[in-house]
């Protein structure tokens, strides 16, 4: 199968009119992580927080919600046409619920391949700090990072970004290899060298099922899956 075979053929004259809007695109997929940092530094300051007194969990819902704020505003921005290709979500086929399950599985071999790489050069992914003591944290942890990440993710990453790529008429394999490095940048502070060399290479995962179904919808369940593995059972297990 060819790269033209493999990406859906509706792909291209659905996201031709995001091509001119590249600077909103690289503002919204970043948007999220200074509106992050925003929140914490003026929580910190008006009620007096520590920094380090938030913890993993509560980063990532707010995280999460900046997500949401951002989406939602380029939903507001967006014209209807160009919200059809970014917003791309329709029933998933048996198939690509079947590339979802086995894509979420060779996240998993992803995982243990950029560790050791990164161990060789010296980097050690970073845990999660934090345990699953009381139901408000997997609450937080369920809502942030198992719920809201995976569909805002995929709308900013898989359907924008990789969207307004191939409108501009890159191909298939350079519009998924510009979009990897951004969603690992994003990444870098929290999952530092050794996560974010993961995080690159599992972004193409998603980018494969979008691209081959022209759906957000099996790259949502597969992130979903990865998150509430690494983020619930790996925690809940002591293995983080």
């Amino acid at each position: 199968m060819s790269t033209t075979d493999f990406v859906h053929e509706r792909t291209r004259p659905e996201v031709a009119s995001l091509k001119d809007r590249t600077w909103l695109v690289l503002a919204a997929a970043v948007l999220p992580v200074p509106l992050t940092m925003v929140f914490f530094i003026v929580h910190s300051i008006v009620t007096g927080t520590p920094s380090d007194a938030y913890g993993l969990p509560m980063a990532y819902l707010v995280y999460g919600l900046a997500n949401v704020v951002t989406v939602g505003g380029l939903y507001a921005l967006l014209s209807r046409d160009e919200r059809a290709a970014v917003f791309r979500f329709a029933r998933p086929s048996m198939t690509e619920l079947g590339w979802a399950g086995a894509a979420f599985v060779v996240g998993l071999g992803v995982y243990q391949l950029t560790s050791r790489v990164s161990a060789v050069f010296g980097y050690e992914l970073r845990g999660l700090s934090y345990s699953l003591t009381t139901p408000s944290t997997i609450a937080i942890i369920v809502v942030g990072a198992v719920i809201i990440a995976p569909i805002t993710e995929e709308i900013l990453y898989r359907g924008l970004v990789l969207g307004t790529l191939l409108s501009r008429g890159f191909g298939a394999v350079s519009a998924v290899a510009i979009m990897m490095g951004l969603f690992a940048l994003i990444h870098l502070p929290n999952f530092g060298a050794a996560g974010t060399l993961f995080i690159s290479v599992w972004g193409v995962l998603p980018a494969l099922i979008r691209l081959r179904f022209n759906n957000l919808s099996g790259a949502v369940l597969m992130h979903g899956l990865n998150n509430a593995f690494a983020y619930l059972v790996v925690v809940g297990l002591g293995l983080a």
